[in-house]
Order: structure tokens, then sequence, then C-alpha cells
């Protein structure tokens, strides 16, 4: 936490967690914590969540563990894929229900919509066990990323951002305020940390240009409106590797927050490079590929990709994306122990 709130010199060591979604088949086997109960029912969803915490001690116990939240809150039917035993299956939506700004059922009061209420239950459950441990963090999957795939058709609405880009722009304008309040009903509920995941904004979706018109003026506004501390988090390629000077980077950077994770298409020196100019003590997180070395192994590939990072001067040694469902308990262990071990004392201190 001293981190993310700028006290940087209290740092003893650097720590290991995961700013993506956190759940693995050891934990919900372990705690009887399988989905799709552990999605809806809040006292399973705190089991599943701090059970990851409890097998590894990967530094950071989160929820939720799929991305409809937001989208169901607001109106769209939502498919668990129930009545299938113990198999698992990623929640998705049944249908997309917007066309039109106006289709989306903003709720009143976010607090109340959907299944919010069950996840600010399981974060004050967690938050009771957990406090003064190890962050208690709730997951807000921002609106472009949420909109563009669990509300508007997806092809339809990538599309649109080079068609009708104002179109694109109403719709996450809108939308903000409502997501802002899912946020803060976590923070009232007791979560240390807020993560935005934001997702869909690499450069394999959006311009450089496009975000800096359609994402960074929305997405600054939202990190306003949330309490802090707040963990921006992306996937894919925010700075090209051929022409390192088309990047979303520094555009993510000024949008705000107490500190961005990146994952391993996003070349780490060049982030920091970047980072420096803009933020300097900004913590950024990453960068280690969560199937590859994480879920693959073996554990010397693991130990010698968090060396690596740690080298490189990353502040908190993260994987580029959730946790790989069937991800070995031991290889997560793993990625901890080495941190401790290469990340102390941290480089700022060495």
């Amino acid at each position: 936490m001293a981190l993310l709130e700028g006290r940087r010199q209290e740092v003893d060591r650097i720590p290991a967690l995961c700013a993506a979604r956190t759940y693995i088949k050891d934990a919900m086997e372990k705690y009887d914590a399988y989905w799709p109960e552990s999605h809806k029912d809040p006292d399973k969803m705190a089991k599943l969540a701090a059970g990851v915490y409890r097998l590894t001690g990967n530094e950071n116990i989160s929820v939720p563990f799929e991305m409809t939240l937001e989208a169901e809150a607001i109106g769209a039917p939502i498919d668990f894929f129930e009545g299938r035993g113990k198999e698992v299956k990623w929640v998705n939506v049944k249908d997309f229900i917007a066309e039109e700004v106006s289709d989306m059922k903003l709720p009143e009061d976010p607090s109340k919509a959907g299944r919010i209420p069950v996840l600010c239950e399981a974060i004050r459950i967690l938050k009771k066990e957990f406090e003064g441990k190890v962050p208690v963090m709730g997951i807000l999957n921002a609106p472009f990323t949420s909109i563009s795939s669990y509300i508007v058709e997806p092809t339809q609405f990538l599309k649109w951002i080079r068609t009708k880009p104002e179109k694109v722009k109403e719709f996450v304008d809108a939308a903000t305020d409502t997501y802002a309040g899912f946020a803060n009903a976590f923070k009232d509920a007791g979560a240390d940390v807020i993560v935005i995941t934001e997702e869909g904004v690499s450069l394999d979706n959006i311009s450089p240009k496009a975000f800096d018109r359609i994402i960074k003026p929305y997405l600054s506004k939202l990190i306003g409106l949330i309490e802090p501390p707040i963990i921006l988090h992306t996937c894919g390629q925010l700075i090209s590797r051929e022409k390192p000077d088309i990047e979303t980077m520094s555009g993510l950077l000024e949008c705000g927050g107490n500190a961005l994770s990146i994952e391993e298409r996003t070349p780490l020196e060049i982030a920091i490079e970047i980072r420096d100019k803009i933020k300097p003590d900004l913590p950024i997180g990453g960068n280690i590929n969560a199937f590859t070395v994480i879920f693959e192994g073996p554990i010397e590939k693991i130990r010698d990709s968090v060396k690596q990072v740690i080298e490189k001067h990353v502040d908190m040694v993260m994987p580029g994306c959730d946790y790989w469902l069937e991800t070995p308990s031991e290889h997560i262990k793993a990625f901890v122990d080495a941190t401790i071990e290469f990340g102390t004392p941290p480089y700022w201190k060495k």
C-alpha cells in the first residue's frame, strides 16, 4: 500500500501480486468454491478469492473473477452456464443489449444494481479477516472495454471507432458516472484498492489518435471520480516494437491513477523510459507472461523471469493478465518466493 500511496522509501521489498483477476482451480477444489456459485454467493466468492492468497502467498486478494458484472448491472442478461457440475466455464452475456446509448439501463443507484451488492458483501467479508494483512482489491471493468465486449456487438462497436467515433464517445461518456458509482460502492464496502481494467485500448484495437480523442477524456474523468488508490491495468501492446513512437502508454499515464500494470507485449524498458518522462514516481507493474511462464513453468523459468523484470526496475512484479485457470498453486508460490528473493531490498534502496 505504501508504494501506491507515494511512500516509496517506506517499502522494504518489491511486492508480488496480480492486478488482473485471480482464481485458480486448486483454490476452487481446496475451498469448495467453484464457478458459477462463487460468482453469486458472497461467502463462496470470498473463499475463492482468499484461497489464492492462502495457497500461494500472492500479495493481493481480488474480486470479482469475471468481466460481465458491470454489463449485467446495466441490463445485459448473463449466462452462468449452470448445471454443469464442476465443469468450469467463463461467464458471458446471452445477448448484446444496445445499439443506441438509450438502450443501456443505467441504474439510479449503482450500489444496488445487479450483483454489485454481492461483490460488496464479499469485500466486507474479506476486509474483516484480512485488514492490515494483505490488500483487498475491487476490480472495475472500465466502460470502453465493458461496452465493446458485453453490451454492444463487439465487431460493430470497433467499426464505429473509425466510422462513428462520436457514437463511441457518447456511449463511454454516458456510462462514466455509473461505473464510478460501482467502484465507489466497492470502496465503501472496504476495498483497499480499486483496479480499473481497461483491457480493450491497446494498439491492437485503437490508434493513439483515437485513444486521445475518445478514451483519454472519459478515463481521466472516471479516475477522478473514484477514491484512490487506483491501479490502471491494460492488456495488449501499448508501444509498437517496430516504431516505439507509436504508443498509447503516455496517454494512459496522463489519465491518472496511482500505478499502471502492463502485459508482456509492452516492452518494459521503453515503458519505464516513457514513465520517467511523464510521472517518474508512478509505480509500474508487470509484465510476466501468465501462460508461457507462470502456468507452463517450470519453476526455474519462473524464477528467471522474475529476476529479469526486477533487474529492469519494475516496481511491482505481476503477471500480464489473469492467472491461467489451471495454473498449479506451486507455480504462483514460486513466483512470489522469487520476488521476495530478488526484490529485497527494492532497486531504489540499493
